[in-house]
């Protein structure tokens, strides 16, 4: 290694491990972390639900997104596509092979492998945030140095790493040519018992970021033969609202006929395990023509021209949601033991005063539960508006879109698909027989075609009124124009559209 190439490796350890007093940001985000840090925390922990650790994770993981898109705020306003799979499963490779230029280190470790944004930009430029929440500027030679090469030299094949010194990268480049999208590749998911494990794979973090995307593409090697368990396992953690495209990669490791085996098999086991997928795709980083690059580029180019999904409040909102249903559960549970032991006391003669003495304990204890609970829920109430008023100044200031504080408990917790619902409606009103069975199928599949690139976004949001009354009008008017033709016996009509939709 010569003089220049020594000092140039120097500056960009310089460089990455850059420390500042204060994080590289434009706003002040000391209050909305108090209420996360501190006051939610306390508030809950009185009386937390079980997973409330596994929540409270996922929740501070979204905030640290949410810092990330204020740190690189080219990332705002764009739909995230997510790649996710087991470590080493060719996601870097397969964005090398889709840009047509190496851009991305392929061959690293878990704990070297750094969660990387690429985003259409003019002109090629790299950021990254370190481990201090330093925001730096790099060159585009310094990714790969990155993982391989650093302080080699030619009397030693030893070389550094310095992945772990970051936590995200940011790559903004020509060959990125979807200009909607940012392409986040994500190292990939371990467990803690197995070889190799990283902090940087992570299950629970790979989850995180995964929840946080509006599309997933979910990479599983051909050689593997199908879909393995802990895929399995691992997706069924995956909102079930997010579409997922599998990409069986690697695909000339084996023969084509062996190929379309292994896409049935997987169709087969995805279907049997219940979990939603758009579709089975195969790919070769080395051929790419060979096989489905171009049935892959459709999908991007169409979430591409989709219309834009902010995450941020839903995924905010699933700590308070759930804190709240556990209340609800146990207010039910301490009503039931309260109206059971007021029936007792006045139905039933007790001899003995010990015995009514102790059911007056109980029954008390019951009401001083009820009491609590309530509390805890105003309270939970009143924090979560506190949160989402703090957190709609900040996301305002730059520019991230966040629904007003009042239209968060707009916000369902499921956007369910027409052909789901009308299933269920049929079911209700007793729609069973076989003529019936076959009209309902015809008109579920006619309403999910008619209506799956219809997007529900926020404001119009993704279960508000808003989207509520455009999907009503979209609806009513296609019954009027004729394009959907429903028997009678279906008992197809407005009411059923706004039954359909969760209206009144």
């Amino acid at each position: 290694m010569n003089t220049e190439e020594m000092k140039r490796q120097f500056d960009l350890l310089k460089n990455i491990t850059r420390y500042s007093e204060t994080a590289d940001l434009s706003v002040d985000l000391s209050q909305i972390e108090d209420i996360i840090f501190d006051k939610l925390p306390k508030e809950i922990k009185k009386n937390a639900p079980p997973n409330f650790p596994e929540l409270y994770f996922e929740f501070k993981q979204e905030y640290e997104r949410f810092k990330t898109f204020i740190l690189y705020d080219k990332l705002i306003a764009k739909n995230v596509v997510a790649l996710g799979g087991g470590f080493s499963s060719g996601k870097s490779t397969f964005l090398n092979s889709m840009m047509d230029c190496e851009i991305l280190p392929s061959d690293i470790t878990p704990s070297t492998s750094v969660p990387a944004y690429l985003i259409y930009g003019d002109k090629e430029e790299v950021y990254a945030i370190n481990t201090f929440e330093s925001k730096i500027a790099m060159q585009t030679e310094d990714v790969m140095l990155l993982s391989h090469g650093f302080g080699r030299n030619e009397s030693s094949e030893q070389e550094i790493t310095l992945g772990h010194l970051l936590s995200n990268m940011f790559i903004s480049t020509p060959n990125q040519r979807f200009k909607n999208l940012v392409m986040l590749d994500t190292p990939g998911y371990s467990k803690a018992e197995t070889v190799g494990y990283s902090a940087k794979t992570d299950e629970k973090i790979a989850r995180t970021q995964l929840n946080s995307a509006n599309f997933i593409l979910w990479f599983v090697q051909a050689d593997e033969g199908t879909v393995k368990d802990s895929d399995i396992e691992f997706i069924k953690t995956l909102h079930e609202t997010i579409p997922k495209l599998i990409i069986v990669n690697k695909a000339d490791h084996i023969m084509l006929d062996e190929l379309d085996i292994v896409v049935e098999k997987i169709k087969d086991t995805l279907n049997m395990k219940g979990i939603k997928y758009i579709d089975v795709l195969t790919y070769s980083s080395e051929f790419p023509e060979d096989y489905q690059r171009d049935e892959i580029i459709e999908y991007l180019e169409k979430w591409n021209n989709s219309v834009f999904q902010s995450r941020f409040a839903y995924n905010f909102k699933v700590i308070f949601t759930k804190c709240r249903e556990y209340y609800d559960e146990r207010l039910d549970e301490e009503k039931k033991t309260h109206s059971r032991l007021q029936h007792i006391l006045a139905d039933v003669s007790l001899d003995s005063d010990d015995a009514r003495d102790y059911l007056n304990y109980m029954d008390t204890s019951a009401k001083r539960n009820i009491a609590e609970l309530k509390d805890m829920k105003a309270n939970l109430k009143e924090l979560q508006d506190k949160f989402f008023t703090e957190i709609k100044e900040i996301a305002d200031r730059v520019n991230i879109e966040m629904p007003e504080p009042s239209e968060i408990d707009l916000i369902q917790d499921k956007i369910y698909d027409p052909k789901t619902v009308l299933d269920e409606y049929c079911d209700k009103y007793g729609l069973n027989s076989q003529s019936n069975i076959n009209l309902r199928r015809n008109h579920a599949d006619t309403i999910s075609n008619l209506f799956k690139d219809i997007k529900p976004v926020f404001n119009n949001t993704s279960g508000t009124v808003n989207y509520q009354s455009v999907m009503i009008d979209e609806m009513e008017q296609l019954l009027q124009i004729g394009e959907i033709h429903l028997n009678d016996d279906l008992k197809y009509h407005d009411d059923v559209i706004r039954t359909t939709l969760g209206g009144n």
